[in-house]
């Protein structure tokens, strides 16, 4: 495994995979906190429902950058020297998105349990911060980090990230975040996130998952006043 120049073609992964699964995050994190606004106040089973999700979203968020902290920056810093700057920056945002997500989640759990309505106004306004934060993040990402790792990331490696993402997913949530990667992609995205699963899992999107990710959506995006 080479430690510096461009890798071999047939080792290349396609960066545009992280492209799609930061549109989960471009439209869920605004989209619950304008949710969380607008709950009705001691509604605590929508809160629940609300809360749950969030915590799909804010741990699905949490260990994405842990695993990049982890797996991809130190071979960035190691291969890619010359990009050593735009690594120190995705460090430094993913401090800044910590700090933001800690609070966030903090006080998701404390509306669980209060469903009241000014704990509600100080979670929307914790996740506006962390959306700032996460978009900021995003865009200088894809637009300086991924050439970066299409040169010096292996497919194979990019592939741990993902798995260890997937392993943090409880099972039962799985098909509902497979759900949210696939809600906004093209006819081709969706062909390629498919692909890499195996054919049982494929069956099981087609037949459960459909069915169970709009059922949560349904659930989920409802606001206070229509219930």
């Amino acid at each position: 495994m080479p430690t510096t120049g461009p890798l071999a073609t047939n080792d290349r992964l396609n960066p545009h995979e992280m492209v799609v699964l930061h549109r989960v995050f471009r439209r869920e994190i605004p989209l619950l906190a304008d949710l969380v606004e607008a709950a009705t106040p001691g509604d605590r089973r929508h809160t629940a429902v609300l809360a749950d999700h969030l915590d799909l979203v804010l741990g699905a968020l949490g260990e994405h950058h842990e695993g990049e902290d982890d797996l991809l920056w130190p071979k960035l810093r190691e291969r890619a020297a010359p990009g050593g700057d735009v690594v120190a920056r995705m460090t430094e945002q993913h401090e800044a998105i910590a700090g933001a997500l800690a609070t966030a989640t903090d006080l998701s759990r404390r509306w669980r349990t209060s469903a009241d309505h000014a704990t509600a106004l100080l979670l929307a306004g914790a996740l506006r911060e962390l959306d700032g934060h996460a978009v900021a993040h995003m865009d200088d990402e894809e637009e300086h980090l991924l050439p970066l790792m299409a040169d010096h990331i292996t497919a194979q490696e990019w592939s741990e990230v993902g798995e260890r993402g997937r392993r943090s997913v409880p099972k039962a949530k799985l098909l509902i975040f497979l759900g949210a990667i696939l809600e906004d992609v093209t006819a081709q995205e969706r062909q390629l996130f498919l692909s890499h699963m195996p054919a049982p899992a494929r069956l099981l999107w087609r037949t459960l998952g459909t069915r169970l990710y709009k059922r949560t959506t349904t659930r989920v995006r409802r606001s206070g006043a229509a219930a």
